[in-house]
């Protein structure tokens, strides 16, 4: 799933690419994507003719403004991206140019906004989980889906707020960072990254943590998603995720220890432990991040 580096390199994108064109007209075969009783008919006469003003990011929700005081918005789930460029229509297909976009991971379109410069922006979705939602701009704080907890990257996301924030919960760590309601925009990929970079273990009570250790987990949480966003973001192992470009993340390369379970600690050369619980895996150093074995 695209986290905060992902969806923020793509708005972006987007918010460069995008700002100021009109939508011409907009192609579905997927429909179901929209939400909260919203018909492609009421969606496609309130959007198009409209040009855009902005694109912002709220948590992992890209949002985009139109001239009516309407925005769309569009939560990427696990394999959603947002592609520009010049499709041809084909039947009922979508034939990308020649370059990154025709990479088969980018090959999954569901829907196709056709813009007023010639260039169309599409939606590729291999799981078809995406979810799109028309609001008015005067609702955008009262949407339970924005019901968020801070922007890591904002001024207000102080070291005296983690430290409240960590005495109001007794998760652990891990779990704590990817709960949105604390902390907006953290998901499976930057907590691993982030726990390791500071040196805590992913098991341990929220409670428990000590003040030099909430001071290098503070650090470490903007060090890791600016320097993911530097580098255009992740493309995992599924490779789902991509730029509008269609081209993938390139902070992969940089990953310390997701995903690397059997390989040595960049640090301590220690090899890197993987366990797997609710669905995801916690990838750790059991030396550079010792509480872990006895936390297990």
């Amino acid at each position: 799933m695209p986290e905060l580096p992902e969806v923020e390199t793509i708005v972006q994108q987007l918010h460069k690419e995008i700002t100021g064109k009109a939508i011409n007209d907009i192609w579905t075969d997927y429909p179901k994507s929209l939400k909260g009783n919203l018909s492609l008919t009421k969606f496609s006469k309130n959007v198009i003719g409209q040009k855009i003003t902005k694109v912002i990011r709220r948590g992992k929700n890209i949002l985009i403004f139109l001239e009516n005081n309407l925005i769309i918005l569009v939560h990427l789930k696990l394999t959603g991206h947002f592609l520009i460029g010049k499709y041809s229509r084909v039947n009922e297909s979508w034939q990308p140019p020649k370059g990154n976009l025709s990479d088969p991971a980018n090959s999954f379109i569901h829907w196709v906004f056709s813009l007023s410069d010639g260039r169309q922006l599409a939606l590729s979705d291999k799981r078809k989980f995406i979810k799109i939602m028309l609001l008015k701009q005067s609702d955008l704080d009262r949407i339970e889906d924005l019901k968020i907890g801070i922007d890591p990257l904002s001024p207000e996301f102080t070291l005296e707020l983690l430290v409240n924030l960590l005495k109001s919960s007794n998760k652990s760590i891990k779990d704590f960072l990817l709960d949105q309601k604390f902390i907006a925009g953290i998901g499976n990929i930057y907590a691993n990254e982030i726990l390791w970079e500071a040196q805590i273990s992913p098991f341990v009570k929220t409670r428990e943590i000590t003040f030099p250790e909430t001071k290098a987990l503070h650090q470490a949480i903007i060090k890791i998603l600016r320097n993911a966003i530097k580098h255009q973001g992740t493309s995992a192992q599924d490779e789902a995720y991509r730029t509008i470009q269609g081209e993938k993340g390139g902070y992969s390369q940089f990953l310390k220890v997701y995903q690397r379970e059997n390989q040595p600690c960049f640090r301590c050369h220690q090899l890197i432990k993987r366990i797997k619980e609710k669905s995801r895996s916690t990838f750790y150093c059991p030396v550079c991040q010792k509480v872990a074995e006895k936390c297990k």
